[in-house]
């Protein structure tokens, strides 16, 4: 008759088996980080295919907002209001420009498209009116219209075709009403400094994804091998 109690070999099958679950839960916590960073190259890829979709159907100017001064940033998508003057060709999202340009033009009156002559008799300054404000506007959707990185922050957006890097503040990527953009490198940063780059072709609004940080030669030519046009305010 057998007595109570375990074996050594039993223990250390126990002690073995014990082992590689710890093994297994420690590789698995130092891959979440990665795949929390493949998760929000996703979002991003959604969030654009849904904006330069969006910009062919409703034939309009849309943009996705990104901080890159936040941890967990927030995607925002804006769209610009059709019928006034086009916003110039800048990825920095300055809030200040509107009131820059009213310090600039104090005496001038603000175009009011429901009053187009503008003030008369005394009132009437005598000088030529302002444009009407072109303000990029949150984007009316049954959808949602903000995407959530979770985990990761979003360390810089590099625009080849334009020739200019961000690593701070408020930047976008324009989207035109027949589904072209800019085209991006927008690198993301894990907490465990893993990085992911979500490259956004200019002319198909393709999305491809690389590790590390890698800015594509030919980004921005098309199939013939030719360069995106560039605007004169972008040629320095």
């Amino acid at each position: 008759m057998r007595k109570g109690g375990f074996t050594l070999v039993e223990v250390l099958v126990v002690v073995v088996i014990a082992a590689m679950l710890v093994g297994a839960v420690a590789v698995s916590f130092s891959q979440l980080p990665r795949m929390r960073l493949r998760e929000a190259g996703r979002k991003f890829a959604g969030g654009v295919r849904f904006v330069a979709g969006r910009a062919r159907t409703s034939r309009t100017m849309l943009r996705i907002v990104m901080d890159l001064d936040k941890e967990n940033p927030a995607l925002r998508i804006e769209r610009f209001p059709p019928g006034v003057a086009l916003p110039h060709r800048d990825p920095r999202v300055d809030d200040e420009a509107g009131e820059a340009l009213e310090w600039r033009y104090e005496n001038w009156v603000r175009l009011d498209p429901g009053n187009l002559v503008g003030p008369v008799g005394a009132a009437d300054p005598g000088r030529p009116f302002l444009p009407p404000e072109s303000r990029w506007e949150s984007l009316e959707s049954a959808l949602k219209t903000e995407v959530i990185l979770e985990d990761v922050r979003i360390a810089s957006v590099t625009y080849p075709c334009l020739g200019k890097e961000f690593s701070s503040g408020l930047v976008s990527l324009v989207f035109h009403p027949n589904g072209t953009n800019w085209g991006a490198v927008i690198l993301l940063r894990s907490t465990a400094e893993h990085e992911l780059s979500v490259i956004v072709e200019p002319m198909t609004g393709h999305v491809r994804f690389e590790e590390g940080f890698v800015v594509p030669e030919d980004l921005c030519e098309d199939a013939a091998g030719n360069l995106a046009p560039q605007d004169a305010e972008d040629e320095e």
